[in-house]
């Protein structure tokens, strides 16, 4: 049997259409002849906090300068969490029961074949690459006594899924795009997780701080600048018109002249 796992759950019934053959829903997958189809839910995996990598966790006092910067030496990955209202990290019940149920269809013995459905991306690529290895890890699996492939889908239409199936590579062929997508997650990690942590205990209040959301913050900031600086004016702008299937359309240039410019 070959077991696929799509990124998300509309991804898995597409690659279902695809296959052409009846399809039985289960509890977390489809079988459809030969194949057992399961989702993740995006990511089922996140890096683990800094407390992970510091015998501060045995003293869980929140964020302290005590073990700022942190650079792993080996980064670790856990089921993704959530935060209650108090601050207490919990695994959701729907992620972990997804989960569980990656882990049970990897570890049937009736399952020779493991297929990566993430999205033709990095982040698709790493998103899956994650939810098996862990899964053939919890179940004491050697990974080399499956088969492992990418189903590759920029698209997802049934004939490009039934094309895809059929040309499927070894995922050994993506190792470079799957060090592509980890390199980007441990930079943002370190980036962002010592940044924030530094920044807010610094400041006495929560401040964000990563690779993203830098950029817009200063983009925001530069246009909210420009509107209050402002000052009104009259200028000159390049102004045509053209006809396109009976309709008048005005063009009007970007670029603006100064109104007392020769």
């Amino acid at each position: 049997m070959v077991r696929i796992i799509a990124e998300k759950p509309s991804l898995a019934r597409n690659i279902i259409a695809g296959i052409g053959e009846p399809a039985a829903k289960r509890d977390g997958y489809f079988t459809c002849g030969n194949y057992y189809v399961s989702w993740a839910f995006g990511h089922l995996f996140s890096l683990a906090d800094v407390e992970s990598y510091s015998d501060v966790s045995a003293q869980p006092v929140g964020w302290t300068m005590d073990n700022l910067p942190c650079f792993p030496e080996k980064f670790r990955f856990e089921l993704r969490t959530e935060r209650t209202k108090e601050g207490k990290k919990y695994v959701d019940a729907g992620v972990r029961k997804q989960f569980r149920v990656l882990t049970d269809l990897c570890g049937r013995s009736d399952v020779d074949t493991v297929v990566n459905a993430g999205d033709a991306d990095r982040e698709g690529e790493i998103i899956v690459r994650l939810c098996v290895e862990n899964a053939l890890k919890e179940k004491n699996i050697d990974p080399a006594g499956k088969a492992f492939y990418r189903l590759w889908l920029p698209d997802q239409t049934p004939e490009t899924v039934r094309r895809a199936l059929a040309e499927m590579k070894s995922e050994r062929e993506y190792d470079n795009l799957a060090d592509e997508g980890f390199a980007r997650t441990y930079i943002d990690w370190l980036y962002g997780v010592n940044l924030t942590r530094y920044a807010t205990l610094k400041c006495g209040t929560l401040l964000r701080v990563g690779r993203v959301i830098v950029p817009i913050v200063q983009a925001i900031y530069d246009r909210d600048m420009a509107i209050r600086r402002f000052v009104p004016g009259k200028y000159l702008a390049i102004v045509s018109e053209a006809e396109t299937d009976g309709e008048r359309v005005e063009l009007v240039s970007k670029k603006k002249f100064e109104a007392d410019q020769k």
